[in-house]
Parts: C-alpha cells; structure tokens; sequence
C-alpha cells in the first residue's frame, strides 16, 4: 500500500497573534530608530547653521578691511537701508543691509541706487525687502521665506522725505544678531525706536550730540546704532569677543510675525530684532519669553525694553561667531559673567 504525504499548505497566513507581534517589533524599531534620525536631523541643521554664521562673520570682517570699520547698526527699526548713503553712520539700514555686498549680494543691496523718482526706488527697495536670502535662517527655526508683517510696522527705504514709505503685507526676517554689547550700562543706550521722522534727515541730518542726547552713548559692543567700530578697539581680543549669535524668539508667534523681538524686517536698523546683548546667558526657544517682560529692563520716558538674550531652536546650545571668525556653540549655562565679559569688546576681562 503506497502512503502519500502531504504536502504543506503554503497559502497559510500569519495568525493574529504573529502579527501584532510583527507589528510590535517593528513599532520596537521606529522607536528606537526615530531619536537617531531626528539627532541626525538636527546636526545636519546645526552645521548650516553655524556655516553660516562663520559665512556672516567673514563678511564682516572683509566689510572691516576694505572700509575700515564692521558694519553699521543703523538708524532705528523703521529704516530699512539706502543704497545711496553709504555705509557709514549716514547709512539709516542695518548691519545685515550693510552687509549684503561681501556675502555676493551686492544686486540685492543695490536696488535703487541713483534712482531719484521717490515711488519707483521705493518699488526697488520693495524687492529688496521680499527676496529670501538664506544665509540669514536657521534651518532649525525656519524656512527662509517671508514672514506676516503681524504689527502693521511701516518702513523709511530712504532718508529722502520724498520716498513714500511701505507698509508691507510680509517680509524678510532672520535668525541672527549682532552682538551690541554686555548690556551693563544704562539701558537707555540699547532702547529701540523709529526715531524722528525723514524731515529730519534730508541733508542736513542731526549732528552726534543730537543722537547721544536722544539714546545715550555708544556701547561696548560690536554693532549698535551708527556704530563704526573698528578692528583695533576690540581690545580684549578678538577669539574672546562675541560678534554675531542666534537671537531668541518665542515660537508661538513666529508665524504670525506678532513677537516683540521677530515682527521687523532683516534690514532695519537699530532694534532687538536684529541687535542683542549679553546680559543674560542665552536661551532655547520657549513661549511667553517676550522681551519686554523677560528681564524687566527698560530705558529712557518712552519705556523701551532692553534687547533681549541671544539663543537658538537647538537643544543643546547657541551658536556664536568671533570677532576673529571662529564659530562656537555656547551651553544655554554659560556662567553669566563669562557671557557678559565675551560680549563686551573692552571690559579689559
């Protein structure tokens, strides 16, 4: 008698048990992969962003050699640069305006220049102020991109009263600061504001003891309103001394452009938008850190809060470029002293 075996039925399935069990070690999986996907992420966005803070620092420092001294503060948080003023304290635009022609934007900072009909230079200057330039983002904050002008803030593109001026429906915005000081003096000399109005301008604009009257001093910084520092007065070295950083902002009112500290344009002149100081160690992205209530610091009748802390969306720290060029990442610990003493040029520490 001839016995036949059977054969296996192939078209089995997994029982319910063998596939919650799959399912089991493959979530197992995700979970332990996902922190190392995301670490991995993350230092891939740390490192654009620290190149490109050493790309911003470099460009300062070529600024200092051909013209003899860093890039200008500016004027106030409504001026947004004029081709046509120079780059020194004349120059109503900010230190990333001033900037724009050593980091191969120098189009972009010229839009405008030699153009005397006040609405057409205006329409240029409009250009300028909504073209993305990703040098100035952190990929781990945002994309560079225009962000809502949530505040309704209006923009001076000259100091020519002529020139209409703009009040945008979004705009450049960016994620780094210069350093404009320890933050010790009186915060009078740090305080923001548009500061009077174009008439004042024209040609024969305020003389210096005008301006101290008004805000004070200079500070001990590298960048501040109508600065001109130059390379020979950081006398406490320039690997020891802080010369841009990554701002703090609150992210719950980033994309609504209605932060204290993130509502103005990357070009404006003097503001904590694109100014800080080194008061307070640096911090992480956190809600409800608004300047105005975060060190209690304010200046002058008008109760200007003081610039707030530098810091950054990174989990583990700030990045930080020398006056030399190097870049570091600086511990949100950072003894508070030794984060004061780096920010200033020339506290002899």
């Amino acid at each position: 008698m001839t016995h036949h075996r059977l054969a296996p039925d192939l078209r089995r399935g997994l029982t319910l048990v063998e596939l919650l069990v799959v399912v089991a070690i493959i979530g197992l999986l995700v979970g332990l992969l996902l922190p190392a996907v995301n670490a991995a992420r993350e230092a891939g966005r740390r490192t654009v962003c620290l190149s490109n803070l050493r790309q911003l620092a470099l460009g300062c420092l070529q600024h200092e050699q051909i013209r003899g001294f860093f890039p200008t503060g500016g004027w106030g948080r409504d001026w947004v640069g004029d081709p046509d003023r120079g780059f020194d304290k004349k120059q109503p635009g900010g230190w990333a305006y001033n900037l724009l022609p050593h980091i191969e934007q120098a189009d972009l900072h010229a839009l405008g220049a030699g153009v005397a009909d006040g609405t057409q230079k205006r329409d240029l200057a409009i250009a300028r102020l909504t073209t993305p330039v990703p040098t100035f983002t952190c990929p781990t904050r945002r994309a560079p991109a225009l962000w809502p002008n949530g505040k309704n803030n209006t923009y001076l593109v000259t100091a020519t009263p002529a020139t209409p001026s703009w009040r945008p429906v979004a705009v450049v915005r960016g994620d780094y600061a210069a350093n404009m000081g320890s933050g010790t003096l009186s915060s009078n000399n740090y305080r923001s504001g548009a500061a009077y109005s174009p008439a004042s301008f024209v040609d024969a604009w305020i003389t210096d003891a005008q301006w101290q009257s008004a805000f004070g001093p200079p500070t001990d910084g590298m960048i501040f309103r109508r600065s001109m520092v130059r390379l020979r007065e950081v006398t406490d070295g320039t690997s020891r001394t802080y010369l841009l950083g990554e701002k703090y902002v609150d992210p719950t009112l980033l994309a609504a452009g209605t932060s204290d500290d993130d509502d103005h344009c990357l070009y404006s002149g003097h503001e904590r938008d694109v100014l800080r100081v080194g008061l307070e160690p640096p911090c992480q992205d956190h809600a409800r850190g608004d300047p105005s209530t975060t060190n209690g610091l304010t200046g002058g009748s008008n109760k200007y809060p003081l610039p707030i802390v530098f810091g950054s969306g990174h989990p583990d720290g700030c990045g930080m470029a020398m006056v030399d060029g190097s870049v570091r990442t600086v511990e949100y610990g950072i003894e508070a002293a030794v984060h004061r003493n780096l920010s200033s040029r020339n506290d002899g520490k």
